[in-house]
């Protein structure tokens, strides 16, 4: 019924306005849109259309998942209406397997400080300038209530967050132009050191009003664009305020928790009296159905962590205690980290563009460091682990992984398909370790993956269900299958054949 909402307020909008943007009907228009906002690449295309059946259905299935719709592949009416409904001119996702994140809401790049100055630098011709400004520092407020930021109004021309009006084409190029009315209503950067980055811009041809159904709240699409501003990537929750598209004039107007999620995990709670968060908490019945990091530490023992909670195991054993908070465990790690590395004697967890060392438990240093440490890495990795096979280092990020060369940096010959690692997910993985039996362990969803380093593919038998072999859950107590055939976690006698096979192939390349 909301989605139906959405659309029908498209559709009204867009009979409104004698001068509108530019229904999407034609193909070339469906498939400009859908590489606009990330679905899919100039690669998978030739001559403007997908460059295969596979790549349309795929493409096509993301976009329904973006919107909360039936996922068929096929763009049906309701499809259609929603491509043509008012929105904000940001990607949706960077990539196939973005769309397969570990959160609902997602994060970008962040502030290196939660004291932001903002000023509008060219204003609007629909409310007079006092107006707006109250306006636009509701929609700041509406951020710092549920996190450590504070934002102030300067005079200055350059401040952190610059707020300007315009229609059509108005400095950001070709792809960043207005279309007119009822389409792009506004767009924003994530934070960099670029002189554009946190700016919000609003399309002057939309007509912004305050309190009112008629129009397009101001404040709503501010405090949206803001959410970009501070490093917030669109959110597939329909409720959300970072969901991409206009949802109309909501009087009583609340961030949701999936919102709070996210501006929490880049900065903190801050003083705010924020809703009750949905990120897992406390794992179900003391144990955790899907894990998002794995790794060992210097003394021997075995992590696995969700966003907030990590588990240790040592030998056979869960101590007790456990699960306890990541922070609790590791002092000044934060948590809804993306992933973590064993390469002795440091542990290394990454989050975002920045990583921590570690020793065990104590961190080795300073820390956070930028990730640009690590020579050609990307920000926002899925997993880390050293290859036992080899002895080099890997990582992953969506379908796509990265050999790793202490004193180098990545390879030129770097990324390569995911797919090459036969028998692992297609669309990347969430978490892996080199687990001390030898054995090189991938993880995803509630299951894990054992890789077989001698036929380099995954063992026959698997995917087993992690929270069962690994924890020690009861399989009755969690929802989705599970395998009773003894796993990893319950049989972990170092294979005395794989860690010599191991080192007799370590010269061989991959």
């Amino acid at each position: 019924m909301r989605r139906l909402c959405v659309i029908l307020l498209g559709c009204y909008l867009a009979a409104t306005f004698s001068v509108a943007a530019p229904r999407i009907e034609t193909q070339q228009q469906i498939w400009e849109f859908m590489e606009k906002y990330g679905y899919i690449t100039r690669d998978d295309m030739v001559n403007g259309m997908p460059k295969d059946e596979e790549t349309k259905t795929k493409s096509i299935i993301y976009f329904q998942k973006m919107g909360n719709m039936t996922m068929t592949g096929v763009l049906d009416e309701d499809s259609m209406n929603l491509m043509n409904t008012p929105r904000c001119g940001m990607k949706d996702m960077e990539s196939f397997a973005d769309m397969m994140r570990r959160k609902r809401y997602a994060l970008g790049p962040r502030w290196d400080r939660t004291d932001l100055t903002w000023n509008i630098i060219r204003d609007s011709q629909d409310l007079p300038r006092a107006q707006v400004e109250s306006i636009m520092e509701r929609a700041f407020t509406a951020w710092s209530d549920v996190s450590s930021l504070t934002f102030r109004k300067v005079s200055s021309s350059e401040p952190d967050i610059k707020i300007l009006f315009a229609a059509g084409e108005h400095g950001d190029g070709f792809d960043g132009r207005f279309d007119g009315p009822s389409g792009v209503l506004a767009h924003a950067y994530f934070p960099s050191l670029n002189p554009i980055g946190g700016d919000a811009h609003f399309d002057e041809d939309e007509t912004y009003t305050d309190g009112t159904f008629s129009g397009t709240n101001l404040f709503q699409v501010a405090a949206h664009e803001f959410g970009h501003s501070l490093g917030l990537r669109h959110s597939d929750v329909e409720d959300a305020l970072m969901y991409p598209y206009y949802r109309g004039y909501q009087p009583n107007f609340q961030l949701h928790s999936d919102d709070i999620n996210g501006i929490q995990a880049h900065y903190g709670e801050g003083n705010g009296k924020p809703e009750e968060r949905d990120t897992p908490s406390t794992p179900l019945d003391n144990c955790m159905p899907r894990v998002t990091l794995s790794t060992q530490t210097a003394d021997g023992s075995a992590y696995f962590a969700n966003e907030t909670h990590v588990f240790r195991r040592t030998g056979n054993t869960i101590p007790a205690g456990y699960p306890m908070r990541i922070v609790d465990e590791f002092p000044g790690l934060p948590s809804n980290l993306d992933a973590a590395l064993f390469y002795s004697p440091y542990t290394y967890f990454f989050k975002g563009s920045e990583y921590w060392r570690f020793r065990d438990r104590q961190m080795a240093g300073t820390y956070p460091r930028p990730m640009s440490d690590w020579g050609g890495l990307p920000n926002d990795v899925d997993a880390a682990f050293v290859w036992s096979r080899n002895g080099r280092i890997y990582f992953t990020k969506g379908d796509q992984y990265y050999a790793y060369y202490p004193g180098y940096g990545v390879s030129s010959y770097y990324p390569q398909p995911l797919s090459h690692w036969r028998g692992l997910p297609s669309d990347g993985v969430d978490a892996a370790f080199q687990y001390s039996n030898g054995y090189t362990y991938f993880f995803k969803g509630s299951n894990y993956y054992r890789f077989n380093d001698g036929t380099v593919q995954v063992d026959t038998g698997y995917p087993l269900n992690t929270a069962v072999q690994w924890l020690g859950c009861n399989p009755n107590e969690l929802v989705g299958p599970t395998s009773e055939t003894e796993g990893d976690a319950t049989a972990i006698i170092p294979s005395l054949f794989v860690i010599l096979l191991s080192t007799l192939i370590g010269i061989c390349t991959f």
